[in-house]
């Protein structure tokens, strides 16, 4: 039997799925997509500083009609918060202070639902829209085989928010496992979720009940209200 030169299995084991690979599923997931729960370690490095902050929590999000979403995380490291998107309002709850912030962001929300339904929910016609969108290539990510792609948005607005997104996808699935979303002058910056324990619940399934996007904010909260 004839074995194959060493440079060719050594391609075959770094080979990542394409964009086309990538894309498709996405279609074939968005088209049933309805719910997000899952477990999130989040990350936030602050070049300047040389600082990393890192917060275990919590995603849920649900499609609000065509192109919303109605989200709430819960992260419970030592700046304990909640924060609830839901039309056009943010809330951020810190229970340590007993305050909520409340911001009005019609400004940005557009933007904000795009950011959220990247790999879960958006349609290649939409990422196109929204981003440019290129192939970065395979990585492994706790043992786990994945394909990287780069967003880069076109809008002014999201311009405003964020320089670049990666996401990570399994080889193979439609949902990503991991988003980086770069900022700052440099690009130096950033913001990596790691999402863990998954569950999307699609049309064919019962939709998450509304309690499960209450911020349940205590009597006698102070509300703060950004501008």
């Amino acid at each position: 039997m004839k074995r194959l030169p060493f440079i060719l299995v050594l391609a075959a084991t770094v080979r990542a799925d394409s964009l086309p690979d990538i894309l498709s599923r996405m279609d074939r997931a968005s088209k049933v997509f309805k719910s997000l729960s899952a477990d999130v370690h989040q990350v936030v490095y602050t070049d300047v500083l040389s600082e990393k902050d890192e917060d275990p929590g919590t995603y849920t999000m649900m499609k609000s009609g065509k192109d919303k979403v109605v989200f709430l995380a819960e992260f419970s490291g030592p700046d304990a918060r909640k924060i609830s998107i839901t039309g056009d309002k943010v809330q951020i709850y810190h229970p340590k202070a007993n305050s909520v912030e409340i911001y009005d962001a019609k400004k940005y929300t557009k933007s904000i639902d795009q950011y959220l339904f990247v790999g879960f929910g958006m349609s290649s016609a939409e990422l196109l829209k929204t981003y440019e969108v290129t192939l970065g290539g395979p990585d492994t990510i706790g043992g786990v085989k994945t394909t990287r792609i780069e967003l880069a948005p076109k809008s002014a607005e999201a311009k405003k928010l964020f320089n670049k997104i990666q996401v990570w996808f399994p080889d193979g699935k439609p949902n990503p496992i991991q988003e980086k979303m770069i900022t700052g002058k440099e690009s130096k910056d950033y913001k990596l979720f790691e999402f863990s324990n998954e569950v999307v619940k699609t049309t064919s399934d019962p939709p998450l009940p509304a309690s499960d996007f209450d911020l349940n904010l205590p009597p006698g909260v102070k509300k703060i209200v950004g501008k």
